[in-house]
């Protein structure tokens, strides 16, 4: 079959390992000036647009559709181009964990102007491309409200990471006014469970006494409400998921005393959840090593390990994972197999070095528009890169390889997605997308080698 369909269409690149069988015909990916075809047949050979088309692989194969990680070791792998799970899968395929192809925030989605329903089919093209039949995840991450986990439960997600954020309140920043509201409505049933009760871990002992649970329920009360919506929405509403608790995009560190109230909380409230990001101290910043105390960090790692062994079996998740190289073997040797890792902008930051290695000059006027646009790029993201520091000539002496070491590059590229995808001239076309596209897909086999080479120096400090 590869034999007549090379020799009946010489032009088209056809993908050996997405060759499979549904019923009595032969069913596989070919490319051709950069565009993907799904092809039926074995002597007369059908094509159908890939992407427009992903439905007729999901007819054909169930082993596409994304399923649920429950508390398997886990992985999440953000592609914000749509174009990187090929390199994702085979950095991926020599480890244990349960991963999670398809990962994208709603924040992100609008930057990239892509919608849930791109990233799945993205993520089932990448599978099918490399013959991937071993199940993956979608996380639809950070999500705030019922309106998008509507939208992404319909769009096939099967992972919801649901963040708060907007309602944790930093009892400092409340007037006196706004607290005694916030008590009115949730103390009391608070006070009738917990007040004066004592929790022992291990040789510590956990006492809720007035002050802190007030302060508790100032600071949470709002948001464990609407952790409860997004559950209950999804439990009628969706499929076999898994449900994350994310409290970690605040500045307010999570005591031991927040991981064991949160938890009570939502058991009580029968909340089946399978993992939770807590807010750790320290620095994670985007694209970037972790900063800051690590035997601190250690410290706190165990505290959470040793209540999370007491009161019930749930992942810890790691957000911001990115590049935090120097703590992965930390978060392995303390949490063990129950854990989940989330990755985002680091696949970004690679498909820009292939730009960088490739063609040098339109890196350089990746980089001019990233500087540029900075200060918008970095709002809500935790940085700490000065664009004034970089000087444009000099870094035309510097190595690739160290290019992309340097902190203040690789946090100005990581953030810099939406700008470099969304820019257009005065006649409203791209400034950048397609020549990027262009030359991600002509060298689509040096991007997932590079991909692989990354993330694999992630996967082995923690396996």
């Amino acid at each position: 079959m590869i034999e007549d369909f090379k020799k009946a269409h010489p032009d088209f690149k056809i993908y050996e390992k997405s060759i499979n069988r549904a019923g009595d015909r032969y069913i596989f990916l070919a490319s051709k000036n950069n565009e993907k075809f799904i092809v039926f047949g074995e002597r007369d050979f059908r094509f159908f647009s890939a992407f427009k088309n992903v439905n007729i692989l999901l007819e054909n194969f169930s082993f596409l559709k994304p399923v649920a990680a429950g508390l398997k070791k886990s992985f999440g792998f953000g592609d914000r181009l749509g174009i990187s799970t090929p390199g994702h899968i085979r950095s991926v395929k020599n480890y244990d964990f349960f991963p999670l192809f398809a990962q994208q925030s709603v924040r992100e989605l609008k930057r990239t102007e892509r919608t849930f329903e791109d990233v799945i089919n993205s993520a089932i093209l990448g599978c099918f491309q490399e013959g991937y039949i071993d199940g993956f995840g979608a996380d639809a991450d950070h999500i705030k409200d019922i309106i998008h986990l509507k939208q992404a439960s319909d769009a096939g997600f099967t992972f919801f990471t649901i963040d708060p954020s907007d309602k944790i309140y930093n009892p400092l920043n409340l007037s006196r006014e706004a607290q005694k509201k916030i008590l009115s409505k949730h103390l009391s049933k608070y006070e009738k469970k917990y007040l004066g009760v004592k929790y022992s871990i291990k040789d510590t002992i956990h006492y809720i006494d007035e002050k802190n649970l007030r302060e508790f329920v100032i600071t949470y009360g709002e948001a464990i409400d609407h952790i409860e919506k997004c559950y209950k929405f999804l439990k009628g509403y969706s499929k076999p998921f898994d449900f994350e608790v994310s409290i970690d995009e605040t500045d307010i560190p999570t005591s031991s005393l927040v991981h064991i109230l949160i938890v009570e909380e939502l058991k009580r409230r029968s909340v089946e959840f399978h993992s939770i990001a807590f807010k750790f101290p320290g620095h994670f910043e985007k694209g970037i090593d972790y900063k800051g105390d690590k035997e601190r960090l250690r410290s706190i790692f165990i505290s959470h390990q040793l209540i999370r062994e007491q009161m019930g079996d749930y992942k810890i998740s790691l957000h911001s994972g990115s590049d935090k190289l120097s703590i992965y073997p930390l978060f392995k040797n303390v949490f063990g197999d129950k854990i989940h890792i989330k990755t985002s902008g680091t696949s970004w930051i690679e498909a820009v070095k292939l730009i960088a290695l490739k063609d040098f000059s339109f890196f350089l006027e990746i980089l001019e528009c990233s500087i540029k646009n900075f200060k918008k790029n970095s709002a809500s993201y935790e940085i700490s890169a000065r664009p004034e520091l970089i000087d444009l000539k000099e870094i035309e002496k510097t190595s690739i390889e160290d290019l992309f070491r340097m902190d203040d590059i690789r946090q100005i590229i990581h953030i810099s997605y939406g700008s470099i995808l969304g820019e257009k001239n005065t006649e409203g076309r791209f400034l950048y997308r397609d020549r990027l596209f262009e030359i991600l897909n002509e060298n689509e086999d040096a991007y997932y080698d590079i991909l692989q080479s990354h993330l694999n120096n992630h996967l082995i400090l923690l396996k």
